[in-house]
Formats: C-alpha cells, sequence, structure tokens
C-alpha cells in the first residue's frame, strides 16, 4: 500500500470565512510534520495560503467538481492527491452528501472530516469557538489548533515585517451594508494626511464599479490609491503598511492574523463571532451611520499602541 502522506482542505468561500481556517491547517501542519498539507481552494486563495502559512494548494477548478456527481471521476492529478490522502477536511458539505460519499468511495480509508463556519444565530462565541466544538471527536485537532489560535492572539502568523509608516485604508466590501461611508473614509483620509501621516486607499473592482468618479477623484485628492490585481498583491500591500482600517472584509481578517494593526467597522452585533484574529485588532460596532471620523481616529491611536 502506498504511504499516505497528503492533508486535503477544501473550502470555496470568501475570504475573511477562508482565513478563519488558517489555525486549523497550521495545526495540521503541526499534528503531521512528516505531511503536505493543501489547501484545494481556488488558485488566488491557494498562492495567498502558500505565502502566507508555508502550506501547498490545488486548483479546485482542475476538475474537483466531478465529486459533487454520484459515480463521478477526477482527472489524474487530482486522483493521485486523494490517494495519497490520509485526512481530508471539508468546508464544502456535510458528512452525508453526495460530496462526503464521493470522497469515501475513491479513498475508503481517508480520515474525513466535514466542517462547518456557519453557526447557528444563537450561537455567541467568535467562529473559531464554533470550528473547535466541531473537532470535539477529534481531540489531537482540536488542542492543537486550540494552541495555534493562542499563538496567533499573541503574535499573529508572520514572523517578521519591515513595516511602512503609511496607514491603509480599505473602504469596501463584498456588501454595501457593512460599509461605511465612503464618505467619511474620505474625511479620515483627509485628516490622516493633515495630521502629517500618509496613507494609502485600496479601491477594488466593485469600488470602482459602483462609486461615482467624483468619489474616487475625491479620494485621489488626499491620499495614494492603489488596485492590487490578485491577492498576493493585496497581501503585500498590508505586510508592509503600518496599520490597516477597514470594514467588516477579508482584507480586514488578513491584516488581523498576520499581526498587523487593525481597525474594523462592522455594521452589525456579530463582532464577537467574526471579529478579526490577531494581537493588535480593534472593533468599532455599529450603526455606522453613528460612527464619526474622530472616534476612528481615536481607535488607530490605540490599536498602534499596542
Amino acid at each position: 500500500m502506498a504511504l499516505r502522506r497528503n492533508i486535503l482542505i477544501f473550502h470555496l468561500g470568501a475570504l475573511g470565512d477562508f482565513i478563519i481556517t488558517w489555525p486549523l491547517a497550521l495545526a495540521m501542519a503541526r499534528l503531521y510534520p512528516q505531511s503536505r498539507v493543501f489547501y484545494v481552494t481556488h488558485s488566488q486563495k491557494g498562492a495567498l495560503a502558500e505565502k502566507v502559512l508555508r502550506v501547498e494548494s490545488l486548483d479546485i477548478e482542475a476538475g474537483w467538481h466531478g465529486l459533487f456527481t454520484e459515480h463521478g471521476c477526477l482527472p489524474e492529478p487530482a486522483t493521485r492527491a486523494l490517494a495519497g490522502a490520509h485526512t481530508v477536511v471539508s468546508f464544502l458539505a456535510d458528512e452525508q452528501s453526495v460530496w462526503a460519499n464521493e470522497v469515501r468511495r475513491l479513498s475508503p480509508d481517508v480520515n474525513l472530516l466535514t466542517l462547518s463556519t456557519t453557526a447557528p444565530d444563537d450561537f455567541s462565541g467568535h467562529i473559531t469557538e464554533f470550528l473547535l466544538a466541531q473537532l470535539s471527536k477529534w481531540p489531537a485537532a482540536q488542542t492543537g489548533m486550540a494552541q495555534i489560535l493562542k499563538s496567533i492572539a499573541d503574535r499573529g502568523v508572520l514572523s517578521s515585517r519591515a513595516p511602512g509608516d503609511h496607514l491603509l485604508i480599505h473602504p469596501g466590501s463584498g456588501s454595501p451594508a457593512k460599509n461605511w461611508a465612503a464618505e467619511r473614509f474620505c474625511q479620515l483620509a483627509k485628516q490622516l494626511k493633515e495630521s502629517g501621516r500618509s496613507a494609502r486607499v485600496i479601491l477594488g473592482d466593485v469600488e470602482l464599479e459602483r462609486w461615482p468618479t467624483e468619489t474616487i477623484s475625491a479620494f485621489e485628492s488626499t491620499a495614494q490609491i492603489v488596485r492590487p490585481a490578485n491577492l498576493l498583491e493585496l497581501y503585500s500591500q498590508i505586510a508592509n503598511a503600518f496599520a490597516l482600517i477597514g470594514n467588516d472584509s477579508g482584507p480586514a481578517h488578513l491584516a488581523g492574523i498576520v499581526g498587523i494593526p487593525t481597525v474594523t467597522l462592522f455594521a452589525s452585533l456579530k463582532t464577537t463571532r467574526w471579529r478579526p484574529l490577531g494581537p493588535r485588532v480593534q472593533v468599532l460596532e455599529g450603526p455606522l451611520d453613528q460612527i464619526d471620523v474622530s472616534a476612528v481616529m481615536t481607535t488607530i491611536e490605540k490599536a498602534t499602541r499596542l
């Protein structure tokens, strides 16, 4: 029988949801130092995990959709990767799904864990506590993830960096309802400039499509605009920043977990559940229209003093 060395972690969600799973990936790498940990996910997220976590990745678009069909088939590279896996962790489907049954059919001896980052409405803890509870049948993984979470809370996952002197502003997110007003972010950039602190503003495709030209021009008059072409470029901007200020979004989760001073503005009352991981995270909770620029400035000072 061939030696099984692979640990495959399947994930298809958004960036923030993806980052919430990183402590488990790091725990797997620590528990099985002779194994190869792979994220099976979209190529950009896989490249990001490779850069930050030093794990490996496989593009989920490379034929893995066959697992969603009864008696489906996988291309040869995917078949080899699954055949070489001793553990599969899935955030795609539940234990009784076609997907899970296909994994068992193709790799009968694999240790399969199906996990979820969607907690019940009455769950009051952080989403990582929900993940830990789901690992109760695998105490070694549960303990390992808890230890990684403590390490992240103490120092993040980035061992060393040379921070720049600029603050990074990310005024967007996947949902307009989660966003502090663009005008207030612009006022923040202006106040930072007036106080002698340079700022860069990250604008993605969503903002460039939704916002009127005058809004973008207003930002350009007070700060340098950066438009990362992919997640690796986004990571480079964040890793070299002095601090990040933004909405409840993927970039805030990325900044927090790598240890960058981070200020996150939350529109909802689910701050406890979705607060970014990391040692230097500060949050401001909505309603967003009641958060003024001075409160954000004060919170930035607090985050950067930690």
